[in-house]
């Protein structure tokens, strides 16, 4: 029987991944803060085993739906690498593997190679850029200028069925962060694999790519109520991690193409039906963007009436129901439909939690996310404590005492970072984050706790002086 095993290695250089540990001990982030009646999910088909056998010319949004499914399941299982995720329960369609396959992918590649494995499950056609191009003079991965998109490669029955993984072996040998990095509104010379799609709920889903042009990919696996984007991502040593989207992921110019990513839609065309129902032969022709209902540029232009390119002109301006927001607070607002509520302890819970995984490696990127994200927490906790102090509603707390549940929620946090060895096994002892929080008064979140006036408390709903 033909070996299922993926063997290709995996490396920053190849991937071009952030490399950052997984802290397995708080690998699923906490619930979110507002209960609803959730919709029903999606029902997931089991597949049979065999060849890949193309049934469907499109993705139609039960499709979506399902994919975002199957990703929603991996995510709350709480695996730990891309072959623990993939070789047991938390795949949905283990069982029609053969024992011998293993699934080898760092971030760039997980996003891709999830996207194929459940094509090849449900019957879909697939595509992909396999073939960039760039400044030759730079590392593509990092370039400041646009890589463009050469070829594509179709995948396409012959007749005798698809070999699904030698489709996902050649797959992680030709997708890299580099194929991310391209401008969201170019279509020359070939459509690139994704497209930049509107901030709005149906639109940011299960699914969703997010590409931080420093070198990482995340992908979504669910959005939450309160407009909590929740994200699951691998990294070089082929560990699974989970997070929420913030200021950690820094803002990009149309032309580098960070930000969220949809792929694209693609139908499979001049095929044959064979009696059996597959399609045989054909070609793949993919989406427009003036084709594509909810592509949009806004996430890089706002939303003002004169939107421009926000790394030209100086910052991009978003406003909801006409309140200027910043890009962060403007997702957060727009995935809620207006609803979403501050909860400060969550948002301390779940920042600091991949912050710490960031500082703990060490790497030049890493510590730039460390940075941007206590100076993104800083700057939240100063609105959200100026809101509390307002007796604004919004801020979603029900305690005795803010300013102690903040404190004793960041002690808890600083304390579980704490690390005895460093990644190359020498004798660290000491928290990583410290430097980092002591760096400027912009960083330093304790002593803005310490600082949040405690006057103010809610019993219930209702805000009551002390």
């Amino acid at each position: 029987m033909k070996s299922w095993t993926l063997l290709a290695a995996l490396g920053v250089v190849l991937s071009g991944c952030t490399a950052t540990k997984t802290d397995t001990t708080a690998s699923v982030a906490p619930p979110p803060p507002v209960v609803v009646a959730a919709a029903p999910r999606p029902v997931l088909q089991p597949a049979q085993p065999g060849p890949w056998r193309i049934t469907k010319t499109e993705w139609t949004k039960a499709d979506e739906d399902g994919f975002g499914e199957f990703l929603r399941r991996i995510a709350e299982s709480g695996c730990t690498t891309t072959t623990a995720c993939m070789q047991g329960a938390p795949n949905f369609y283990h069982d029609s593997d053969p024992p011998s396959f293993l699934f080898h992918a760092d971030c760039a590649k997980w996003a891709y190679m999830l996207r194929a494995y459940y094509a090849s499950k449900n019957g879909l056609p697939f595509s992909y850029v396999d073939k960039i191009d760039g400044d030759v003079r730079a590392d593509l991965r990092y370039a400041k200028t646009p890589n463009v998109a050469l070829d594509r490669r179709d995948i396409i029955d012959t007749g005798a069925g698809i070999d699904a993984v030698a489709v996902l072996r050649k797959l992680h040998d030709e997708v890299w962060t580099a194929t991310y990095r391209m401008d969201a509104a170019s279509q020359i010379p070939v459509e690139q694999d994704f497209y930049s799609p509107k901030i709005q709920p149906g639109s940011i889903r299960p699914g969703t790519a997010i590409y931080d042009t420093t070198g990482h990919v995340m992908i979504v696996y669910n959005v939450t109520a309160d407009g909590s984007i929740q994200y699951m991502d691998a990294h070089p040593d082929e560990s699974v991690s989970r997070g929420t989207y913030g200021r950690q992921v820094p803002a990009s110019p149309i032309s580098l193409g960070g930000g969220f990513k949809n792929f694209r839609p693609l139908q499979l065309v001049g095929a044959m039906r064979a009696p059996d129902g597959h399609y045989i032969g054909g070609h793949i022709v993919v989406a427009s963007n003036e084709a594509i209902a909810d592509f949009s540029l806004e996430q890089y232009r706002g939303n003002a009436p004169d939107a421009k390119d926000g790394a030209k002109d100086g910052g991009v301006q978003f406003r909801y129901n006409n309140v200027p927001l910043d890009a962060y607070e403007y997702t957060r607002a727009a995935m809620s439909k207006g609803g979403f509520a501050f909860n400060p302890v969550y948002e301390i819970e779940v920042t600091m939690r991949a912050l710490c995984r960031d500082a703990k490696a060490g790497t030049p990127d890493a510590d730039a996310r460390v940075e941007a994200g206590l100076t993104g927490l800083h700057a939240d906790l100063s609105k959200i404590s100026a809101l509390w102090e307002k007796r604004d509603l919004r801020v979603v707390y029900h305690g005795s005492s803010l300013k102690q549940t903040l404190a004793d929620t960041y002690d808890a946090a600083e304390h579980a970072c704490v690390m005895d060895k460093s990644a190359d096994g020498t004798q660290v002892a000491g928290n990583p984050l410290d430097p980092f929080v002591h760096h400027s008064p912009e960083t330093d979140v304790p002593t803005l706790i310490a600082q949040i006036d405690d006057s103010v408390r809610f019993v219930g709903m209702q805000p009551v002086g002390n």
